[in-house]
């Protein structure tokens, strides 16, 4: 029997197990997809240094307004249409709010990252989900025709797609952009390991909408910062959503210096793009083991007993994402890009367990 106050609480959201990441405590971490480099110490100074002249009593209102035109100028799109909070899963869950009626469909390529269907279903949307093909690529003709068939509200990609590493090509996008009217919600968490953005269709297609962030390609997860772009009359719906003054004062001084360093941006993320492919390389020739290609900064790969490889790693010091509860990967398992000598751990380790279990 439910307990009656319990009854209140939406039964989208008792229904829902919500977003669990098991805490395991080993000094190589390749399972968030974080970038392997910190800030700099002198950046981190210069930040800490102007942290402290802002006035903490205050609301940071000017500080927001700074934040989005130089995001405006650095991603090169209109300040009046792009929106800064608090990460870009906020963001995520920002838009579903706005433009979801209970009972919407909203198609989503499956698997792909869990809070998109999370999401939609707290807020009452009937979430479509749509296989990837069998090379774990999108499944387009699949996702145009549910998209016709459901008259679909929303279509959500992650691009690069997170856990697999693929993306959908603009020419893919424009074709689905042109055939419905439905919002079309673009993930860009990984797009700067790739060479794919729809950041140049948001002027030609009132009904994109592009997400970004600084969690990844910018090294700095920990301040929590992610922004949209998107047509201005579609931002301003939005934005009327938003939690005022959601970033604080030292988010907001953070996000305005890293913005300056976007040399240093370029130069590691060309470093991850090149370890990426060292390491997939490196998967290729080990026995047993079955990568895919990847636009990102993760690889995903296949072994026949992905439990005992993931618990062999961890004893090893080694902390990768198990994901064979995701449709179609039960012996997927994914590991981030990390610094030259992690990657090689990895391998190491993953080659040795290989060969000490014959599995």
């Amino acid at each position: 029997m439910i307990d009656p106050p319990l009854k209140r609480i939406r039964p989208e959201v008792r229904s829902a197990d919500g977003y669990h990441l098991t805490h395991y405590d080993c000094p190589v971490k390749l399972n968030q997809n974080e970038s392997p480099f910190d800030v700099p110490d002198d950046l981190k100074n210069e930040i800490l240094a102007d942290v402290r002249t802002r006035p903490w009593f205050r609301y940071p209102q000017p500080m927001e307004m700074d934040l989005v035109e130089a995001l405006a100028d650095f991603a090169g799109w209109r300040p009046d249409a792009l929106i800064v909070c608090n990460g870009s899963n906020t963001l995520v869950q920002l838009v579903l709010a706005v433009c979801t009626r209970p009972g919407a469909p909203v198609v989503i390529p499956s698997p792909s990252f869990s809070l998109y269907g999370l999401y939609a279903g707290f807020f009452g949307g009937r979430v479509v989900p749509v296989h990837l093909a069998a090379d774990h690529t999108f499944d387009l003709p699949g996702i145009r025709e549910a998209v016709r068939r459901e008259s679909a509200n929303m279509v959500i990609f992650g691009s690069p797609n997170n856990p697999t590493g693929c993306v959908v090509s603009n020419a893919d996008l424009k074709a689905l952009l042109e055939q419905t009217d439905a919002l079309v919600m673009v993930d860009e968490a990984y797009a700067e390991f790739s060479d794919e953005t729809a950041r140049d269709l948001i002027g030609e297609y009132s009904n994109l909408i592009v997400l970004k962030t600084f969690s990844k390609a910018l090294g700095a997860a920990g301040i929590r910062i992610g922004y949209l772009m998107a047509h201005p009359e579609i931002a301003r719906e939005i934005l009327k959503a938003k939690v005022p003054f959601d970033i604080n004062v030292f988010s907001h001084s953070a996000a305005l210096h890293i913005l300056k360093h976007d040399g240093l941006i370029r130069e590691r993320v060309g470093t991850i793009r090149g370890e990426r492919e060292r390491v997939f390389a490196a998967l290729q020739k080990i026995d047993g083991v079955r990568p895919w290609p990847s636009h990102a900064n993760f690889i995903l790969f296949e072994v026949s007993n992905p439990a005992r490889v993931f618990e062999g790693l961890i004893e090893r010091g080694i902390l990768i994402r198990n994901v064979t509860s995701y449709p179609l990967l039960e012996n997927a398992l994914r590991v981030s890009i990390g610094k030259a000598e992690e990657n090689t751990l990895f391998l190491d380790a993953l080659e040795g367990i290989l060969k000490d279990t014959c599995v």
